[in-house]
């Protein structure tokens, strides 16, 4: 069995229309299943939440339905150490952002 390889903080650089993924998430195809065993398999707690809950009306005009950024959405870590990003992504909801923090020991 082979050690987990676990994730952390890195350096955030959005591209041009404010999308990012950090670069040791595992592409999941839009398997949430799987995502959530890798999530479990890393000892991470998870929080996420879409820009529309998180703007209001002054900033909200930065994301239309067919700009396909979210730019000048600028999401803060929920409150609590240890947060840190996991992705601001484009959903059937519009943009949503990933947090996740360690909560448990993971066996190497």
């Amino acid at each position: 069995m082979s050690a987990v390889v676990l994730i952390g903080p890195v350096v955030v650089e959005r591209d041009q229309d404010g999308w990012w993924d950090h670069p040791g998430l595992p592409d999941f195809d839009e398997d949430y299943a799987a995502f959530k065993a890798w999530i479990e398999q890393q000892g991470l707690e998870l929080t996420q939440w879409h820009m529309d809950h998180d703007l209001d009306s002054d900033t909200h005009h930065y994301w239309t339905e067919d700009s396909c950024s979210c730019e000048g959405w600028n999401p803060a870590p929920p409150p609590g150490a240890g947060w840190f990003l996991l992705g601001i992504f484009d959903t059937e909801d519009g943009p949503c952002v990933s947090w996740a923090r360690r909560v448990a020991e993971v066996a190497a």
